[in-house]
């Protein structure tokens, strides 16, 4: 096992400087609207004010509530109360938090892997709502950002991992079968722990928690948010190869349709993925979503 030169290793030493070193890149919205829950009657308000103080997250949150993913009536939504109202108070706080978590990591050393990363975040969140909306899930929109969110943590590390982050990276490209194995001997422990950790911390979807811990059952909502990630993973060197046919048949199993089926909206689907990347800020990243 090998340690950084910074002296980081452990899960609990890259949560401490996380913590104390780079939230503040979330920025103050970020937390003030992370402390806010609806169970206070002024929260609503308190909600609309935050996310109003930030002209460029009232702007993103406003395209994102207006887009195809989560506005399915097609009304114009122009105000942020009105978009608590539409989509509900949980929602709303969720979009804003990944809408700044998003952010802070275009802000950060925005790598290569970075922005594979983000386009895998987005193609899988809009693909895992759609399957959300097919087993008529009451509401797709959590699996969507449950699936934006999977890998919170790798995002956040990647960004603001430094030296670190170099080494990890070279480790990865001489070993790439096998990540887990790769991180926890380089760091200590497996990003996916990160990204637990954070999600927790932040108090964002307590679905991709669920997801996180692995104990679903077949089927469940949990499940769609794994396939959606391991679809728009194995699709990246196109459509057409085994890797993206064999994710297509998981997809479709899970759905229990033919494969044949759902073939043109799944690369729909990433079409779409890429509109709302851009709705997000995060347009470098697109040219990573297979089209």
């Amino acid at each position: 096992m090998t340690q950084d030169k910074s002296g980081m290793r452990g899960l609990n030493a890259w949560l401490g400087r996380i913590r104390d070193q780079e939230l503040p890149i979330f920025g103050k919205t970020a937390e003030q609207i992370r402390d806010l829950t609806d169970s206070e009657k002024s929260a609503v308000s308190e909600l609309a004010e935050a996310i109003l103080r930030d002209q460029g997250m009232t702007a993103k949150l406003l395209r994102i509530a207006n887009s195809v993913i989560f506005n399915t009536s097609g009304t114009q939504v122009t105000t942020v109360s009105r978009a608590i109202v539409m989509l509900g108070f949980d929602m709303v706080r969720q979009i804003a938090l990944s809408v700044a978590f998003i952010d802070a990591f275009l802000r950060g050393r925005v790598r290569e892997r970075v922005q594979r990363e983000m386009a895998r975040a987005f193609h899988a969140a809009v693909q895992a709502r759609w399957m959300a909306a097919k087993r008529h899930d009451a509401q797709p929109e959590e699996v969507f950002i449950a699936a934006l969110l999977y890998r919170f943590g790798d995002l956040a590390f990647w960004c603001f991992a430094g030296q670190a982050g170099d080494e990890l990276d070279e480790a990865l490209l001489r070993n790439p079968q096998y990540p887990g194995d790769v991180e926890q001997s380089i760091l200590g422990f497996r990003l996916p722990q990160l990204t637990a950790a954070l999600t927790r911390d932040w108090r964002v979807s307590p679905l991709l928690q669920s997801v996180l811990k692995g104990s679903y059952t077949k089927r469940s909502r949990e499940q769609s948010v794994v396939l959606a990630f391991r679809l728009a993973e194995g699709s990246e060197g196109g459509w057409h190869t085994d890797r993206a046919r064999a994710r297509l048949k998981d997809v479709a199993d899970y759905l229990q349709l033919p494969p044949g089926e759902i073939a043109d909206t799944v690369t729909m689907n990433a079409v779409e993925a890429a509109a709302v990347a851009e709705y997000y800020g995060a347009g470098d990243a697109v040219r990573f979503i297979p089209q």
